[in-house]
């Protein structure tokens, strides 16, 4: 007989079928089956559907499984809260690092953008509150975002002036960095492509 928790509450209630796959997909089942307690703001089929479907679909491969996972969590509150005790709180602090603001009108729960459409669905190992929106998180600023980022707001005002030289200079110091680097997310086999093709570059330039 299976333990009652949040994960089969939401099986049992038959309206949850994309957030049971995408939590199966993001490999999440296991985790939010535990202990806890958790509170899960679980978005609806309906909620679901709002979503571009090639969306969707991409992030329910492996490639997209990061950006699913962060999302998920973006739902989750390590904790056990009913309605009563978020209201007349301004936010809460998500499993995945993020908060999300709270309020409340005319005896509706607000969660961000969503609304809370059924409130305190007792999971054994936690609560769930139904809500009417997937909830996107701050989009994650990375390392190697940033890197580049910098790189180009230093170089094109450079080049820009007549010194395409010294733009090319800043590139390339910015992608010598990616290449000797492993703050940037990159695999070893993908620093050892940015590699080839710099020395490509420097012998095009020998050459010209």
């Amino acid at each position: 007989m299976m333990t009652k928790n949040i994960i089969s509450t939401a099986n049992d209630a038959k309206a949850f079928t994309t957030l049971l796959a995408a939590a199966e997909a993001a490999g999440l089942t296991k985790n939010l089956g535990g202990d806890g307690p958790y509170t899960i703001f679980a978005p609806t089929d309906d909620a679901f559907s709002r979503i571009d479907k090639r969306t969707l679909e991409s992030l329910l491969t492996d490639a997209g499984r990061a950006d699913l996972q962060r999302i998920l969590k973006h739902h989750v509150v390590v904790g056990k809260f009913k309605a009563a005790d978020l209201v007349g709180r301004d936010s809460i602090e998500t499993l995945a690092g993020t908060s999300l603001e709270l309020d409340a009108v005319r005896g509706r729960l607000l969660v961000a953008d969503s609304v809370v459409e059924t409130a305190d669905v007792d999971g054994g190992n936690g609560v769930v509150h139904l809500i009417d929106r997937v909830l996107l998180p701050p989009r994650q600023i990375v390392p190697l975002e940033v890197l580049l980022e910098n790189a180009v707001n230093r170089g094109a005002p450079i080049f820009n002036d007549g010194d395409p030289q010294s733009c090319a200079a800043i590139y390339a110091t910015a992608l010598d960095a990616v290449a000797l680097g492993t703050g940037f997310g990159l695999s070893s086999g993908m620093r050892e492509d940015v590699s080839s093709q710099l020395a490509e570059i420097e012998r095009t330039i020998d050459q010209n």
